[in-house]
């Protein structure tokens, strides 16, 4: 029985058609990048020196996403016995799409010479972005993988074999189905033993990025408290979610840093916070069933002795045409504004050691003060006086000022502007 099943394979294998390697096939296609809705353009080159007998000429056009991640799990044993852990393995996969495009539709043997056949192709509408990342480490349950891929395949077709075909990927860039403006975010916190708060407000320049683009952020903190910021830094996170048979995985991990310096107590102005997006960065997703990933910023205000004041601002990061071929240059430099100042800068508590009006000494019993209008130091006795000072950004409690500038405070203070830095 065994050799009557091996000479029908030695029959079936002798009439295959088997194509000589120096027939080359190569599929072109109009557009390295589209989004979902397009119509993709394309031709075939057959470049044939040995004749061969085929089936036709066919494109393969497919879009699919796959997700698969480990985690350690625990399952009874037995009655009376402990719960045993063991590594559960999730894989799963999603076609979007699949389609053969007969290009050329005819059997029969093809002479030596150059043949193109051109073809196209309308893709669905809606489609995912590309994407693909890996991480953590297999066998001990932090390993995963996540993909959403296209890609175009031409094929001769012969007698049981596809044995000539070529296959290129393509982008999809997810419809960024907003408009292009800036993005704005904001957060705030009182402090438990230090009245006054701090306010800070992000402005983005724009809501969506390509890798290596740079991010222009303006910060504008008002800080209505005598307490200072150490430093301000600006944090990338992305946030991967993937699906496997009705279970989820979720995994945030922070992708770049860049750190400012901080700021005086009692500020009230203007920060400019370039930084550049790393530019092996995968874009966002977000349209997959099995597949998410999305990217924010985080704004930290590092204060000391105190919660961290965050502003995280939502984005999104686009597929550039080169994600799968060549790096583009670095960026040109971003020319920026200078930080500026609506307060007068805020006087050292160690360069003074008397009252800036009375001249009186300090000590343990006569403590410093510090006036919110102009920033100097004074004494209890010479700074009694409290008021809002509307054009300082003091617009919500009454706050300390001096003898001398509690008249003009009073009627709402004189607009204050220094550049910090050029």
């Amino acid at each position: 029985m065994a050799s009557i099943f091996k000479a029908i394979g030695n029959m079936i294998e002798n009439a295959a058609e088997f194509i000589d390697s120096r027939n080359k096939i190569h599929v072109s296609m109009n557009h390295r990048s589209y989004v979902g809705g397009d119509v993709i353009q394309g031709v075939v080159h057959l470049n044939c020196l040995v004749p061969f007998h085929a089936r036709g000429v066919k494109v393969k056009i497919k879009g699919f996403e796959r997700a698969q991640w480990e985690e350690w799990k625990y399952r009874d044993a037995g009655e009376g016995q402990p719960k045993e852990r063991y590594l559960h393995h999730h894989k799963d996969s999603k076609e979007f799409f699949c389609s053969h495009v007969p290009v050329y539709p005819h059997e029969g043997t093809v002479q030596v010479g150059e043949y193109h056949f051109p073809f196209s192709f309308q893709l669905p509408p809606s489609l995912p972005g590309t994407f693909y990342d890996k991480g953590g480490h297999w066998s001990n349950g932090s390993g995963y993988s996540a993909e959403v891929v296209y890609y175009c395949k031409a094929v001769i077709d012969v007698h049981f074999k596809h044995d000539l075909h070529h296959k290129c990927q393509f982008i999809i860039n997810e419809k960024f189905d907003r408009n292009v403006q800036p993005s704005f975010a904001s957060n705030h916190k009182t402090f438990m033993f230090t009245p006054g708060r701090l306010t800070a407000k992000v402005m983005l320049d724009k809501n969506v990025y390509f890798p290596g683009n740079t991010v222009i952020a303006r910060l504008e903190a008002n800080n209505t408290s005598v307490k200072p910021t150490n430093k301000v830094t600006v944090f990338v996170y992305k946030h991967l979610e993937l699906r496997s048979h009705g279970e989820h995985w979720n995994h945030r991990h922070e992708v770049y840093r860049q750190q400012y310096p901080g700021f005086e107590p009692s500020f009230y102005g203007v920060r400019w916070l370039p930084f550049q997006i790393p530019i092996n960065l995968q874009p966002s997703t977000t349209t997959g069933h099995m597949v998410k990933c999305h990217y924010f910023f985080v704004v930290e205000c590092d204060i000391p002795g105190a919660v961290d004041l965050n502003v995280e601002c939502n984005t999104a990061i686009m597929a550039p045409q080169w994600l799968f071929s060549t790096a583009p240059m670095a960026p040109p430099a971003v020319v920026l504004p200078p930080d500026v100042s609506f307060r007068p800068p805020w006087q050292p508590d160690n360069q003074v050691s008397s009252c800036n009006s009375c001249q009186k000494g300090f000590s343990l019993f006569k403590r410093k003060h510090h006036c919110r209008a102009c920033g100097k130091i004074y004494c209890d006795d010479c700074t009694k006086k409290t008021t809002k000072i509307l054009n300082l950004g003091y617009d919500e409690n009454p706050v300390r000022v001096c003898d001398g500038c509690y008249s003009s405070a009073s009627q709402g203070g004189a607009v204050f502007q220094e550049v910090l830095s050029s």
